[in-house]
């Protein structure tokens, strides 16, 4: 047996390339916040990206559209990402900003609907 390779060479047409982007087309993602850094307000649900488990459990990225229009990727919280389980169907998050409960502890309350 002979420790040479053999390659056949196929007469085929070179792929096209007119539709593939520039290298100006090209951009950095958006960031990704964190929930505190996002004003209150209403906004619309667009997606949901689950990503990994990390120390404090798992992450959850969420795709928001303001009323304004700017689209944004915020970290949720553990609480909206429960929220957001039980109800699956939710289209918008209504961010109220940070409360303290009963025993001075301090979160993010929100609404969904």
């Amino acid at each position: 047996m002979s420790h040479q390779q053999s390659f056949e060479i196929f007469d085929t047409e070179a792929r096209n390339r007119k539709n593939w982007p520039s290298p100006y087309a090209f951009h950095y993602p958006n960031a990704i916040l964190k929930w505190c850094d996002i004003p209150t307000g209403v906004f619309k649900i667009l997606d949901k990206f689950e990503r990994c488990e990390t120390q404090y459990g798992k992450g959850l990225v969420v795709k928001l559209e303001h009323i304004s229009g700017t689209i944004i990727f915020v970290w949720a919280p553990g609480s909206l990402i429960f929220a957001l389980k039980q109800e699956e169907d939710a289209k918008f998050v209504q961010k109220l900003g940070l409360k303290v409960d009963a025993n001075g502890y301090q979160y993010f309350d929100f609404k969904l609907c």
